[in-house]
């Protein structure tokens, strides 16, 4: 390694004694930036597999999120449509009583209440309640 270095070294001008250190620091250096790039180069690949992997569970946590989304959107939907019925349905029973009978609660409010009981109660359970009877059907 000397022997290919001292010609170069000879015609930079650097004198023959001092040949053999210049050589020594010059491959101490080049193995020491050597040393440093294929770390750099390994930490570089376990970085973007690592990411490869959290992407990958990422992935599907998302879609995992978004069926999730979905269902609670088609589930918000039809609950709202359910509560919009009764409401419509309350209004419009309370609207065929004479006046004097009517609720002093608006119909709003019952089919809330009816609505709470129906996911409170089973439908045996519902049956048997006077006040449910009255108000709800």
């Amino acid at each position: 390694m000397i022997g290919l270095i001292a010609p170069l070294l000879l015609r930079i001008g650097i004198p023959e004694r001092l040949h053999r250190v210049v050589s020594y620091v010059a491959l101490a250096v080049l193995t020491i930036v050597l040393l440093w790039w294929l770390v750099r180069q390994y930490d570089a690949a376990v970085i973007e597999r690592h990411d490869e992997k959290r992407e990958s569970a990422a992935s599907a946590g998302r879609e995992k999120s978004a069926e999730e989304a979905v269902v609670d959107a088609f589930t918000n939907l039809r609950e709202r449509d359910e509560r919009d019925h009764d409401i419509a349905k309350a209004e419009a029973s309370e609207a065929m009583k004479l006046p004097e009978a009517r609720a002093t609660v608006p119909p709003t409010t019952l089919a809330r209440r009816c609505r709470q009981f129906r996911q409170a109660y089973t439908a045996e359970q519902l049956a048997k309640m006077p006040e449910f009877k009255e108000k709800c059907r």
